[in-house]
């Protein structure tokens, strides 16, 4: 549980870091805003669904559910790579660091 919960941990905060990383300075404090909120989400919903998959005695459904969450989370991982991939082969001049010359 020690491991798990380091792992979480680290998981999360490297999420942060690459929202920020990846958005424009403008659009940072937003993406990183929604980015926490969905995470909370997804941690209120995860353990709900899980109580109401067990209270109705299919607990045997809890892991396609969530295994679907993570297959889902991989496609749009994929989408949003390929996205950046378009918008950083045209746009390399166009990132520049905050208080950089």
């Amino acid at each position: 549980m020690f491991l798990t919960g380091v792992f979480l941990n680290s998981a999360q905060t490297m999420i942060y870091a690459t929202v920020s990383i990846r958005s424009r300075p403008e659009n940072r404090a937003t993406a990183v805003g929604w980015t926490s909120g969905m995470g909370r989400f997804g941690a209120v919903f995860g353990s709900w669904l899980g109580g109401q998959l067990l209270a109705a005695n299919k607990g045997d459904w809890g892991f396609t559910a969530f295994a679907l969450a993570g297959l889902s989370s991989m496609v749009f991982i994929g989408i949003a790579a390929l996205r950046g991939l378009k918008r950083t082969a045209g746009s390399d001049s166009e990132r520049k660091l905050v208080g950089a010359p």
